[in-house]
């Protein structure tokens, strides 16, 4: 197991509000460094004063622009939210800087494991709230569950000078809805619409293009949104799960700024619980219900007015979700897939959120091209018989652990059994695999999901006769 200490050298307004001087790191233990610090142009003048060079080439270091947090706040951004965002930024920071070994068996694909790291994290922080045993385990608990590791939090109270106090508003707004570039959350501008709610809507741009794409959703579905800026440029590991985290602390901080209770992240149920894969590790727990419940703990504990993240996709399908965008461009345009940046900005077609993505869009009303999906189109390529690909994809720099032809074969497999199964078999009799089918809601949930799936396949095997492998004898 790999094992990291990291201290945390907070942004330069974290230092201009203390009184004293932070001990850097105790040199016999924590050894590492992650160092927030400022983007190279800031519209504020409160950032021109600050030393914009990396504090030392050895760290590891992110920048985050806080301008446009102060502009959030009108320059009064709160000692809370500084800490919530820097306790984000520094945990993304640390995700990427440590690698994990992946040890990958092509012939036993479902012994390929992700190896645990154990990421330690000490952090000064203004708020006594956030310095208690409760609110570090939680922490540690939700980011630990979130990334598949073990990983700790040490949050030090420091005396400030100048402290910005939490002040309850309460504004029109109902709700900060989260969009990134993919389909989801795509789907959850309409959804508000539709619900007659008045939401603002946040995209946090951490590279890949994610800005720009959410822009063009944004710009076509007709609604503003804020986009905050973070940037990791020292990077060793690309699985970045804690990227859920960053997403709802910089919701946090716009829901505090215009004074809304309630955050809307959108995730289909089925990748949001992911019951459907034995060992899951291909996937993210970004929107996990378990995660949510830890984040809103945090929340109830540290804020001073009430505040709660909720997925309002959480009972429903790929399908359900696809239906509620009303224009098919936008569907084409959206990107779920986490490895996109190997697949020339598209979805890559091979990895598991493509293939619950594309299935969900195929099983629509939505009449896309199956080569309009992604960039490889592996359900209408593949010999299901023969468990091969007629493209070579070992050449274009694709992770083989989390978007290859193993990963999808192994992928398409498992759901097309599970899928069977939850619609031949009652919630009794698969509730020693899938406690969580007993629920009534989930099953029904999951017996839908079954049905798209089946539905698509059919219509996919009007072109490719192999898939019809998959499917059951009915």
């Amino acid at each position: 197991m790999k094992s990291q200490k990291f201290f945390v050298y907070r942004h330069p307004e974290f230092h201009r509000r203390i009184e004293q001087d932070v001990q850097r790191y105790d040199k016999t233990d924590y050894d590492d460094i992650v160092a927030v610090i400022p983007y190279r142009s800031s519209k504020f003048p409160q950032e021109h004063d600050y030393n914009r060079r990396r504090p030392s080439e050895d760290w590891d270091y992110i920048r985050y622009d806080h301008s446009i947090t102060q502009e959030s706040f009108s320059g009064e951004v709160p000692d809370v939210v500084l800490d919530i965002l820097e306790i984000a930024t520094a945990t993304f920071a640390a995700d990427k800087a440590v690698s994990r070994e992946i040890d990958i068996d092509e012939e036993k694909i479902d012994d390929s494991l992700l190896e645990t790291r154990n990421i330690k994290l000490q952090i000064p922080v203004l708020s006594p709230e956030l310095a208690t045993e409760e609110v570090e385990q939680l922490y540690s608990e939700m980011v630990s569950h979130m990334t598949r590791d073990i990983v700790e939090y040490e949050f030090h109270h420091i005396e400030s000078i100048e402290s910005v106090e939490q002040v309850s508003t309460q504004s029109d707004i109902d709700a900060v809805g989260l969009l990134s570039d993919g389909l989801d959350s795509a789907a959850g501008i309409y959804h508000n619409k539709s619900e007659g709610i008045d939401a603002v809507h946040t995209t946090i741009d951490y590279g890949q293009g994610v800005k720009s794409k959410a822009e063009n959703i944004a710009g076509q579905a007709g609604v503003d949104h804020r986009a905050y800026r973070v940037k990791s440029d020292r990077s060793r590991e690309y699985t970045q799960f804690s990227r859920g985290l960053l997403h709802l602390s910089f919701a946090v901080s716009e829901a505090l700024a215009v004074g809304t209770d309630e955050i809307h992240c959108f995730e289909n149920g089925i990748m949001a619980r992911f019951l459907i894969l034995s060992d899951g590790w291909m996937t993210t727990r970004t929107v996990s219900p378990q995660f949510l419940a830890y984040f809103n703990g945090i929340l109830s504990n540290v804020l001073e007015q009430p505040l709660k993240v909720e997925n309002p996709f959480r009972d429903l399908t790929k399908t359900e979700i696809t239906e509620k965008i009303p224009d098919k461009e936008i569907v084409k345009q959206t990107v779920s897939c986490p490895h996109s940046r190997w697949a020339k900005g598209k979805n890559c077609g091979l990895c598991i959120p493509c293939l619950v993505r594309n299935v969900g869009i195929i099983a629509s009303s939505h009449e896309i091209a199956f080569d309009e999906l992604s960039e490889y189109n592996a359900l209408l390529e593949a010999d299901f018989e023969e468990q091969s690909l007629d493209f070579d994809v070992s050449e274009e720099g694709l992770n083989p652990s989390a978007s290859s032809p193993e990963v999808f074969f192994k992928g398409v497999a498992e759901i097309a059994f599970f899928c069977r199964r939850v619609l031949e078999d009652s919630p009794r009799q698969l509730a020693s695999e899938y406690s969580e089918l007993l629920d009534e809601p989930i099953f029904y949930q999951h017996h839908r999901f079954a049905e798209n799936f089946v539905d698509a396949l059919g219509k996919v095997a009007s072109e490719n006769p192999t898939v019809r492998t998959l499917l059951p004898d009915s």
